[in-house]
């Protein structure tokens, strides 16, 4: 055995090779090009493709804002925002309902717990709504059409009772016109006749266009039922506006589907 003197010195010995090994690997990677000082995570809100991404979007170039959030979900394995915008994206502008939903289900696996989660949901539920109103005889395409039919019969039940009124209206002044011509001269008779007949044709062939002029309102309140085309329709008359109270209303919108009663709109003029 050695003598407790030994053991110690061998022990110290070995610590010092330790130390003296641990020392040359670090300095080997340290040359290497690894620098510890500098091992920060970038945020995704810093990378320059996100930077450049939210720009490009902002000036609505959507095609090359696309193309740097894609390379942001390339070079990032945690890239929820990205997703996000891209879902949107898809969901918006492209009208690719099957990459929307790829997108937004990323952002969930990504941030289950975040605020905009119920919001993230609902987009996928417009995107699979939209999806199927695609479908060759989508029941839900169905239910659409005949809401708007059912919402334009009683405006045109009204149109309907006007303008038979004005045919009532120009059948009287010309049985009017008739009788006042029997007590006129007589060789003016047969002319006068002539013009009250053609005067009668024209005006129930030719009834008047009748010119109604809105006063488009600054806001509206949403109704149960409603929806952004039908919201056209009554504030302009005629319902191809929708995307204009849509993006009008962005920051209270998460899709043109989310609408809710009581709800306040901006109606841009």
């Amino acid at each position: 055995m050695f003598p407790p003197f030994d053991i110690l010195n061998l022990k110290g010995k070995a610590v010092v090779a330790l130390i003296s090994a641990t020392v040359a690997v670090l300095y080997v990677m340290s040359a290497g090009g690894c620098d510890f000082g500098k091992a920060q995570v970038v945020k995704e809100e810093d990378e320059p493709h996100f930077v450049r991404a939210k720009s490009e979007l902002q000036r609505g170039n959507i095609s090359e804002a696309m193309s740097a959030f894609l390379k942001v979900v390339d070079k990032r394995t945690d890239a929820p925002e990205s997703h996000l915008e891209l879902g949107r994206i898809y969901l918006d502008e492209i009208n690719d309902h099957i990459e929307a939903i790829h997108h937004f289900k990323k952002y969930l696996e990504l941030m289950p717990k975040s605020d905009r989660s119920p919001m993230v949901r609902q987009m996928i539920d417009t995107a699979k709504k939209r999806f199927a109103a695609t479908l060759p005889q989508s029941p839900f395409d169905n239910d659409a059409r005949r809401m708007e039919l059912e919402e334009l019969l009683p405006k045109l039940q009204k149109e309907n009772v006007e303008l038979k009124q004005r045919l009532d209206d120009a059948i009287k002044l010309a049985d009017s016109l008739k009788a006042s011509q029997r007590v006129s001269v007589a060789p003016a008779q047969k002319e006068v006749r002539q013009t009250s007949r053609a005067d009668k044709k024209q005006t129930q062939s030719t009834p008047q266009k009748i010119e109604v002029k809105r006063d488009v309102p600054p806001t509206y309140t949403v109704q149960p039922g409603d929806t952004l085309s039908n919201i056209s329709r009554k504030v302009y008359g005629k319902k191809n506006r929708w995307r204009d109270i849509y993006k009008a209303n962005r920051d209270r919108m998460a899709t043109p589907e989310s609408l809710k009663p009581g709800q306040t709109l901006r109606i841009p003029r």
